[in-house]
């Protein structure tokens, strides 16, 4: 009578230490406002994005037990090549080093693999959609581009028609890449043929080639957060929002003109269009949002300007002589 007791007060403990582990936080003088929830995501791994301070930090559990994930090496930093942690009750102990003020630091806990890997956030220089409900199928480099946010360098946006094609292999599946070819940037839905539209997060990178599937053929218009590791999706309908005409019938959106003059660039819409300038290695030049945009491009190189809105998807190689 006494084991089986004995094992049920371990089953019992075990099973409230799983269930601790459901939520956590980081703690100390590096964290804004003292303590912040890490966003818990579906592969149980735990990812905080933001602003720290330099100081120490140190992350753990809430509920009766506490536990702290303490680095295995002392003084341990939280930017790192992936260190492993095991959980412990010093808190003092269980610090991680946070050597300068940022507001770009992503914190990856790994319940899984007992490991945290730090980094300070570099922004992508692209993002495409690209697989067999996409026009551009899985050609490489006809990928189809985002448009970034000139407001949030980590922020994408892409509008465009999904929908099953035969022509294609995976007919009703895509992804997104961080390059206009396969590596090494790609992202991942978490289980296969998700739809978008109930989709909330990404998963970066991984050895499963997951996609999301069409579950509604339309237009969608799709924001992708690269840092944060989110994705929202919202259906525009069967065709695209635009004018009616005196039939009801939807007439087709007009195409922006675009001119180049020397190093002016001439853009007219009827529309308002997110405008984009980037060089070859993909570095954004200048942007704007409009109808009626003038630019002009720095000097002498080969820019790739990119046109989008609600309807419209441009890509126009321009090189401009010395």
């Amino acid at each position: 009578m006494k084991r089986i007791l004995s094992l049920l007060l371990i089953s019992v403990s075990l099973c409230a230490t799983a269930q601790d582990m459901s939520r956590l936080f980081a703690v100390g003088s590096a964290v804004p406002g003292g303590i912040q929830e890490l966003t818990a995501f579906p592969n149980r791994q735990f990812k905080y994005t933001g602003t720290l301070y330099q100081g120490t930090l140190a992350i753990r559990n809430q509920g009766s037990i506490i536990r702290y994930l303490t680095p295995t090496y002392e003084d341990s930093y939280v930017v790192n090549n992936t260190l492993p942690y095991t959980l412990g009750r010093d808190s003092v102990a269980s610090q991680w080093v946070v050597p300068v003020t940022e507001n770009i630091y992503r914190i990856t806990v790994d319940l899984n693999a007992k490991t945290l890997h730090g980094e300070l956030f570099t922004a992508w220089n692209e993002l495409f959609i690209v697989g067999g409900a996409t026009e551009c199928g899985w050609v490489t480099y006809t990928f189809l581009p985002f448009t970034r946010d000139p407001e949030e360098v980590c922020a994408w946006d892409w509008t465009g028609e999904l929908k099953e094609r035969p022509e294609y292999g995976e007919p009703h599946r895509f992804k997104f890449n961080g390059q206009n070819a396969w590596d090494p940037k790609v992202l991942h839905p978490f289980t296969s043929d998700e739809d978008v539209l109930q989709s909330t997060q990404i998963c970066t990178g991984g050895t499963e080639d997951r996609k999301w599937s069409v579950t509604k053929e339309g237009y969608y218009h799709i924001r992708v957060d690269v840092f944060r590791e989110t994705v929202k999706a919202e259906y525009l309908g069967a065709s695209m929002p635009g004018q009616s005409d005196a039939t009801g019938l939807q007439e087709p959106i007009a195409q922006p003109v675009l001119s180049i003059r020397d190093r002016e660039v001439l853009l007219q819409s009827n529309q308002p269009v997110q405008l984009a300038v980037s060089s070859l290695d993909g570095v954004l030049v200048t942007s704007a949002k409009g109808s009626d945009l003038r630019t002009f491009l720095p000097s002498s190189g080969i820019y790739l300007i990119r046109i989008q809105a609600p309807g419209i998807s441009i890509s126009k190689k321009v090189t401009v002589l010395p």
